[in-house]
């Protein structure tokens, strides 16, 4: 009895033990070799860093990964750069005295998806209700600053190879984030709440 209790002690530590060796196994990282500013190339501002397997996150690229895009944010010298401070387009600068507003839509309501950050687009608005509505235009030439879909995903982004590549959903705008003034962004949103909202193309 005591060598098959000695014996599975001996099975528990070995496994405590490799469990730890492993999460201190040492991968690399892609990091910021220079300040980059938000709106940047990032392409060819990266170095590598050395860290713990078990402070790896699933946003960070790992080393072989390419890092391709604009930098949403400022991203300060030697910071880990995530897949989520990344974006495929150009992120707008939002000027003095304006602001950012987001909207929830749908395929229909977003041009069947078809716009990206950096587009302009007047925002329609249908009342709630029963009865005839008629629909009017609430903001115009507004500027896009982001879509995303259900998840927070930017809408047009490159997905991780062991993702699924024609998830259709995750090409479904759910919301969109817009330049506006303070007045039309409280404007956009009592008018969400009253009824829908809905895009215009150029």
């Amino acid at each position: 009895m005591s060598i098959v209790l000695a014996g599975a002690i001996s099975l528990v530590q070995y496994m405590y033990f490799k469990g730890i060796a492993e999460s201190d196994r040492k991968i690399q990282v892609i990091a910021a070799e220079t300040d980059i500013k938000s709106g940047e190339r990032i392409d060819e501002s990266t170095t590598t860093k050395v860290i713990p397997q078990s402070a790896y996150v699933k946003d960070m690229y790992l080393q072989g990964e390419k890092v391709s895009g604009y930098a949403k944010v400022d991203i300060s010298e030697g910071s880990y750069i995530l897949k989520n401070m990344v974006s495929r387009y150009r992120t707008p600068v939002v000027k003095k005295g304006m602001r950012r507003v987001t909207i929830s839509v749908n395929l229909a309501s977003s041009l069947a998806g078809k716009i990206k950050p950096g587009d302009y687009v007047d925002v329609g608005f249908v009342a709630k209700g029963q009865g005839e509505q008629e629909a009017k235009i609430i903001a115009q030439r507004v500027q896009v600053y982001e879509v995303v879909n259900k998840t927070g995903e930017q809408i047009g982004q490159k997905k991780d190879k062991k993702e699924n590549q024609y998830n259709s959903e995750s090409r479904i705008p759910a919301a969109v984030t817009l330049i506006v003034t303070p007045e039309q962004a409280v404007n956009l949103k009592r008018s969400e709440i009253k009824g829908s909202l809905f895009l215009l193309g150029y």
